[in-house]
Parts: C-alpha cells; sequence; structure tokens
C-alpha cells in the first residue's frame, strides 16, 4: 500500500485553512498547516511535503510567489498547487511558469482540488521519486552517496533560504567549496540578484580596501573619478570572500563591521553606505589556528563561526567516488562527443585507495583526461596509472602522490610494457592530446597537467614544433 502524502497548507485565512484541512485528510492524504510564509518555509525545511496548497496573496514579508521560487529551487519534486483570488490572474499566470502545477480560484472549487490530487497521488504511486545520493546540489561535483556529504545537504538545505545568514565554509582545496557558496546563493531569496566571488589572496593588501568599498572622486592621486567596490556592485545579492584566512590583518576590522552593522564606506568618502548583501565566507585554512598566531582576528573568528560548514576531504567519503567518477564520465563523454565510457572495477578499487590530496577537483581533472586520451570504451587500471601520478599502494587503501609529471609510471612487472622507452611514451601521449585538442596547445597542456611553456618545450625537444603558431584560444 502507498504511504500518504503529506500536504502543506499555506493561507493567512482561517478559515479556509480549516477548510482544505478537512477535505485533505478526508481524501486520505496527511495535512499540515501555516499562516504565513515563514512558518511555510520552516515546514518545508523540516518534514519535507509531497505537495503544496499556495495562496498566491499572503499577508506577509515573504509572498506565495517568493515561497514557490524556493521550493522549486531547493525542492523541485514538490508539486505546488496555487490558490489565488479572481483579481490575481497575473500572478497565477506568473506562478505557472515558475513550475506550479495547477492553480485554484477562490471560492475552491473542490472537485477540481480532488482531481488535482488524486492525479499527484497516483503519479507518485507509479513513479516514485528516487532515493537521495546527492541531487539536493544538481551537479556532479557534489554527487554522494556517503552518510557524511548527506550531513551537509541537510545543512545546506537548513541554512541556504535564511537569505541573511552570514555562513563559513571550511574544507581543504578542491573539496567544492566555490561551488556549493554558489548552490546557497541560488538556493536563497536572492538568487535573481547579483553573485560577486573576491578572491581574497589575489588582491594586493594595498589595494584591497578599493576594490571591495570603492573610492570616492579625488579619493588619492589616480582617483578621477568615484568608483563602485565589489560589495557595492553585489547589492541585493550574495558575495562570497574566498579565502578569507589570506585577507590582510588590518583589514580584517572592517569586514567585521560590514558584516555586524550591514555597511562600509568608499575611500574619501564622509558617511556610510548601507549594504544590502550576503556574506559567504571559505577557506582552506585553520582559522583557530589563524587566531593563534594573531594572523586573524579573534572577534571575525567568533562572527563567522555562527553557521559553519565544512566539506570533508574526498579521501575521508570514499564511497562516493564510485558516483563522481559515473557522472564525470557522464559528462565529459558528452562533452568531448567520445562515446559511452565506464571505469573498470579494478579502476575503481584502485581510485578509492588513493590520498587525493587535490580532491574532488584532481578526481575531476583526471576523469576529463583519461575519456580524452582513452580509446576504448572501458578505462582500465593501465590506462589511470600513468596519468595519476602515484606510486604502488604499499599496503592497501594507501597510495603514495609523486610530483607532477606526465611520464610517473607505476613500476610493476604487471603493468609496465616491454617497450620501457620514456620519451616515447611521453611524445605518445602529447601527440593524443594535441589531436585531441585540434592542435590547441593550451588545452593540450591542460589535458597533460603541464603548463603551457613545459609543453612547448617538449615539442621543440621532440622537433614536433609547427611552422607557424596557430594556438589561438576558442
Amino acid at each position: 500500500m502507498t504511504s500518504q502524502l503529506r500536504v502543506l497548507i499555506v493561507d493567512d485565512e482561517a478559515l479556509i485553512r480549516f477548510g482544505l484541512e478537512k477535505f485533505v485528510k478526508k481524501e486520505g492524504f496527511i495535512a499540515v498547516t501555516a499562516a504565513n510564509g515563514k512558518k511555510a518555509l520552516e515546514i518545508i525545511e523540516d518534514d519535507e511535503p509531497e505537495i503544496a496548497l499556495l495562496d498566491l496573496k499572503l499577508q506577509d514579508s515573504i509572498g506565495g510567489i517568493e515561497i514557490l521560487r524556493i521550493i522549486k529551487q531547493t525542492r523541485p519534486h514538490i508539486e505546488v498547487v496555487m490558490i489565488s483570488g479572481q483579481t490575481e490572474i497575473h500572478g497565477a499566470v506568473e506562478a505557472m511558469k515558475l513550475g506550479a502545477r495547477d492553480y485554484l480560484e477562490k471560492p475552491i472549487d473542490f472537485d477540481r482540488l480532488k482531481h488535482v490530487l488524486d492525479s499527484i497521488r497516483n503519479e507518485r504511486a507509479s513513479h516514485p521519486l528516487p532515493s537521495a545520493t546527492g541531487e539536493d546540489f544538481g551537479e556532479d561535483e557534489l554527487n554522494f552517496s556517503s552518510e557524511k556529504m548527506k550531513k551537509v545537504s541537510a545543512i545546506v538545505r537548513r541554512l541556504a533560504v535564511k537569505s541573511d545568514l552570514t555562513i563559513l565554509i571550511l574544507g581543504e582545496s578542491g573539496t567544492g567549496k566555490n561551488y556549493l557558496c554558489q548552490r546557497i546563493h541560488t538556493m536563497s531569496s536572492r538568487r535573481d540578484a547579483p553573485y560577486v566571488q573576491i578572491g581574497c589572496s589575489n588582491i594586493p593588501d594595498h589595494l584591497i580596501e578599493s576594490e571591495l568599498f570603492g573610492y570616492e572622486k579625488g579619493a588619492f592621486t589616480d582617483a578621477k573619478a568615484s568608483k563602485k567596490g565589489l560589495i557595492e556592485a553585489a547589492q541585493g545579492g550574495t558575495v562570497l570572500l574566498d579565502e578569507l584566512g589570506d585577507m590582510p590583518y588590518q583589514f580584517q576590522s572592517k569586514v567585521l563591521k560590514l558584516l555586524e552593522e550591514k555597511v562600509f564606506r568608499r575611500i574619501g568618502a564622509l558617511q556610510d553606505t548601507p549594504a544590502d548583501v550576503r556574506i559567504l565566507a571559505a577557506t582552506n585554512r585553520n582559522l583557530y589556528k589563524q587566531v593563534q598566531e594573531k594572523k586573524f582576528r579573534l572577534d571575525l573568528f567568533y562572527r563567522l563561526n555562527i553557521a559553519t560548514i565544512e566539506l570533508p576531504a574526498l579521501r575521508d567519503r570514499q564511497e562516493d567516488i564510485p558516483v563522481l567518477v559515473d557522472g564525470f564520465l557522464r559528462n565529459f563523454s558528452r562533452k568531448y562527443d567520445a562515446g559511452p565510457k565506464t571505469l573498470s572495477a579494478e579502476g575503481i578499487k584502485f581510485l578509492q585507495g588513493y590520498a587525493w590530496p587535490g580532491n574532488v577537483r584532481q578526481l575531476k581533472n583526471l576523469i576529463e583526461k583519461l575519456v580524452v586520451l582513452s580509446d576504448g570504451t572501458e578505462i582500465t587500471l593501465d590506462d589511470i596509472r600513468p596519468n595519476l601520478d602515484v606510486l604502488p599502494p604499499s599496503a592497501p587503501g594507501t597510495v603514495a602522490p609523486l610530483p607532477p609529471s606526465i611520464t610517473a609510471v607505476a613500476p610493476t612487472a604487471d603493468s609496465l610494457p616491454d617497450d620501457l622507452n620514456i620519451e616515447a611514451m611521453e611524445e605518445k601521449f602529447i601527440r593524443k592530446a594535441l589531436e585531441k585538442t585540434g592542435g590547441n596547445q593550451r588545452k593540450a597542456a591542460n589535458l597533460l597537467n603541464i603548463s603551457r611553456d613545459a609543453l612547448r618545450y617538449r615539442l621543440k625537444k621532440m622537433n614536433l614544433m609547427p611552422s607557424s603558431d596557430t594556438d589561438e584560444e576558442e
């Protein structure tokens, strides 16, 4: 027997809520009610109903259309039926464009409502939703099956909809911090406003204040005109302070003021400017250690450490590797029109024993390279070893990384070819990369995980350098 579906009823009129609740229960559904948008979002977050009956015009700061947007962004599997007055036809049309299942006018036609509810119930009975394996994030970069990532997903869903909450994202390089921040933005009510990523480690110390806050005309010698900073450019949206741990100590007090007072001041200005932005911060550094070393302000650390998401390293969630590999294989096979590709069971087991110092980013780059360079439909362990830069495991589950090189090969008697000419193998890989990229040296270098200069050096050494350089970016 199919389990009962849960129906969320959202209306600020008590009589309508009561009537809908009574009808829904009589039809064999579980009913939960909310008198305003805030309560509705809490129920959606905690209980995840299958159906929502949503009043278009709520006397609340969060209207029906906004709730619909949030549902379709964060819980697209929830079927939404809008309830509107006869004078709200434009809003109903907008709701249908945003993905509402249907809309009902007041006074409600209960026969029509019964038909809609029965249709949804029959569809769910014949096509149940798959269990969660990472689809909450919507991209292969963060597909998962591990319990650790399921917990991360639950935290993200809970925090993303709180559009004014500052969130600190921690994790090693390559774990997906930047991508996760973009997802938090798109899952919030600020999704239609700008998303601005600021690399704190990429801006020189003497320029960081002007880059973030802007300046007034005449504030310094070269200030010929006033200029908006990145914070002001993101008004209404989200700002990611990437690698916050690298921010100059003397500037951190101004970031603290931005977080606490939601204001900033341009260089040379006499008054503060309001900042309607959500701040996300990401770092791969140990901020507590930074505080102890007097490199990070204690008060800023406490201010950031209210809502924290920590992404686990890939080596600590090896059960996610097959899921990630499968997604990357599909994506890159389509991208390069390479046909269906699979990875052998032996290859998967080998990848699960590797330490992954570059985490998901390293795995993604490896799979892209293997898709481009492999000729067969199945990628084997022999394909992986020369491209992963590893020594053979000294014990089950352990693999030691080597310095980057496209010629590193696992030195085992079974895996090495009869011809041990390293230069010939290197030339083979280079020719293959150039063939796959149509002779584009920059793209070939990226596939081989070396610099373009290093590739050109090897081409000259092997007398493969073309007479004319046609290596232009597309």
